[in-house]
């Protein structure tokens, strides 16, 4: 059975990630000119911002997913509430990938339409949460008056 990120600790993640990130940091280190005209975006999956030309079609589905502690370290610099467990993962792609087009410092400067971005993302995301959760507690309330287990 395969193990999935749900399934592991934040460090065991940061080691996944260190792993294949060090083993396609070649790739990485190539991506280093700006898209035409890159679009920034909220990730729900590491909660960060990214840019559209970040990665490219190349890259493997688990260097995408590596990726999101170096987003998710990135972002919370510019919120200034760092996310310590990530920077071992950022310092490590700074030394093997340092051309790469996401750590240029203006992809790190906390600008009023960065922070509106991630902070609609954010927002949206919990929304988004909070009412799964509601309903989720509806239906097990249901399921419990009638007796039906989930």
């Amino acid at each position: 059975m395969a193990i999935s990120a749900f399934d592991m600790s934040i460090s065991d993640q940061c080691a996944y990630a260190m792993s294949v990130l060090t083993d396609h940091a070649e790739t990485l280190n190539a991506i280093r000119s700006t898209g035409w005209w890159p679009k920034v975006v909220y990730d729900i999956m590491s909660g960060a911002l990214i840019w559209t030309d970040e990665s490219n079609d190349e890259l493997p589905f688990e260097v995408v997913g590596a990726m999101r502690c170096v987003f998710a370290y990135r972002t919370s610099l510019m919120l200034e509430k760092p996310r310590e467990e990530f920077r071992p993962v950022w310092e490590l792609g700074l030394e093997m990938f340092p051309k790469w087009i996401g750590f240029r410092l203006d992809r790190r400067q906390p600008t009023q339409e960065l922070l509106q971005i991630y902070r609609r993302g954010d927002v949206s995301l919990r929304k988004c949460l909070r009412d799964l959760e509601r309903q989720s507690d509806k239906e097990n309330a249901a399921n419990k008056d009638t007796g039906n287990a989930t």
